[in-house]
């Protein structure tokens, strides 16, 4: 989709947490935001399940506040 190769890619894009990748953040208005989101995400057509699965991540399960700061749609 990128047109490059996954080592690139990881180098570029990806984070390494314990033994999983990340995609990197950049600073976004008062907080930080995907690297692949401007305007909307660059890449939705091809996101990775980190990205299909927010919020219903087991982090945000003991971090409530959290999440409604992440998502501000999800209702108490």
């Amino acid at each position: 989709y990128l047109n490059m190769n996954e080592e690139d890619f990881k180098k570029e894009y990806l984070i390494k947490v314990g033994y999983k990748y990340s995609i990197k953040e950049k600073p976004y208005k008062d907080g930080y935001a995907c690297i692949f989101f401007e305007n909307g995400c660059k890449i939705y057509s091809v996101r990775p399940n980190q990205c299909r699965t927010f919020p219903f991540w087991d982090y945000f399960k003991d971090n409530i506040k959290e999440l409604k700061r992440e998502c501000p749609g999800i209702i108490e």
